[in-house]
């Protein structure tokens, strides 16, 4: 079997640069280790698609379209009326959906080799984003817990706020190399650190929460 090979191998090896005070107020990186299906419905089955989605992550699929549900090692996101992302760092889950959910006559496709995860943390996160991103993030329209499809330098992107400091930035893995050196590029002036972490470390708890019946 081929052993994947992330687009961003060797441009953390890079390591990091001071900022324009001498300070690095970023921690840039990638998350490794991500699974992530998206789910497509319609009404005749949208009821039934959404039990069998409750009853492997734990949680019912979020109902808005700007605010994530999570669930230990899960995080749901309606990017349409009738389509969801999931992630997450159990790799058991694809094809716990694959079989579950696509019984319901819902269609369920994993993109994992599809999307790279980014990482963006740091009290000058929200700055540098400010610089790549059409959106206003101040916490009143941008809270924790809020997330919003957008672009990158032309290239589609999904904006995830998990913590006060903290983002994470789904960007397409044939754009990862390029929005990746646009990123550095901004964060020139606030300096930064390089890591690579995983999923399972940017989730709440690294317990799964797949029930037992359904392993």
């Amino acid at each position: 079997m081929f052993e994947r090979r992330s687009p961003l191998a060797g441009h953390l090896d890079a390591g990091g640069r001071d900022g324009f005070d001498g300070g690095r107020r970023l921690r840039l990186g990638e998350v490794r280790d991500t699974s992530l299906v998206q789910i497509g419905t319609w009404p005749a089955v949208r009821s039934a698609c959404a039990a069998a989605i409750a009853r492997i992550c734990g949680c019912d699929p979020p109902a808005s379209p700007r605010v994530a549900a999570a669930r230990g090692a899960h995080r749901l996101y309606r990017i349409a009326s009738e389509e969801l992302w999931i992630a997450t760092s159990d790799p058991r889950l694809p094809a716990v959906l694959e079989r579950e959910v696509g019984a319901t006559g819902s269609a369920v496709t994993v993109l994992t080799e599809a999307r790279v995860r980014l990482a963006i943390d740091g009290n000058a996160a929200r700055a540098l984003l400010s610089r790549l991103v059409p959106l206003d993030l101040r916490d009143a329209s941008f809270p924790v817990g809020a997330f919003a499809q957008t672009g990158v330098h032309h290239a589609p992107a999904l904006l995830d706020r998990i913590g006060a400091e903290r983002y994470d930035l789904y960007v397409l893995t044939t754009y990862a190399g390029s929005t990746w050196e646009w990123m550095l590029d901004q964060a020139l002036p606030f300096g930064y650190d390089l890591h690579v972490t995983t999923a399972a470390d940017r989730s709440p708890s690294t317990t799964s929460d797949i029930t037992r019946d359904l392993q």
